[in-house]
């Protein structure tokens, strides 16, 4: 593969971490505390219902185009690194490769009980309780869980990220183990 495919893909791969990251911190920092802010829990509900539907499209598409260029990306990386030693881990790019893709599955799996378990779930009790004046104790405590899950997806986002760069960065990650 040509280092312009390579960096075609590396392109493509960035774009899909940024959508993915930006949405992630976008989300917590701004659209949540946005939509707390109006009045009727009902119309947040929705508006917050709507906007992680609409994401959740967007963050997938996102993760494909992550995982196709990546994946895409590895062979003819596995063989240069492979070039500095008989074993991928004669330099510090076979661990540093190991540890990324650990750190995405922990966050694949956070993200995915967020998204799919514990998020709907919050929101079936919001509405459950939309006219009571006190969230319920099981809301209150998958509410914490969400949080929870979601402050985890962003930290191993980020240590994917910045093992990425580490990844990236031929001058430290092909140095002998």
């Amino acid at each position: 593969m040509s280092e312009t495919v390579i960096s075609i893909l590396t392109w493509l791969h960035v774009i899909g971490v940024a959508i993915w990251l930006g949405g992630q911190i976008v989300t917590a920092a701004c659209v949540v505390p946005a939509l707390r802010t109006v009045g009727d829990r009902t119309i947040w509900l929705d508006a917050l219902e709507g906007f992680t539907r609409r994401f959740g499209r967007v963050g997938i598409a996102a993760m494909v185009i992550i995982v196709i260029t990546g994946g895409a990306m590895i062979d003819p990386r596995l063989d240069w690194a492979r070039s500095y030693g008989d074993d991928l881990y004669d330099s510090r790019w076979g661990y540093i490769f190991v540890i990324k893709m650990a750190l995405w599955a922990v966050m694949i799996a956070l993200i995915g009980l967020h998204q799919f378990v514990f998020g709907p779930r919050q929101l079936e009790l919001a509405r459950e309780s939309a006219g009571a004046e006190v969230d319920t104790p099981e809301l209150r405590r998958v509410r914490t869980i969400t949080i929870v899950l979601s402050i985890l997806g962003l930290m191993m986002t980020l240590l994917v990220a910045g093992a990425g760069a580490f990844l990236a960065n031929h001058n430290f990650s092909m140095l002998p183990s």
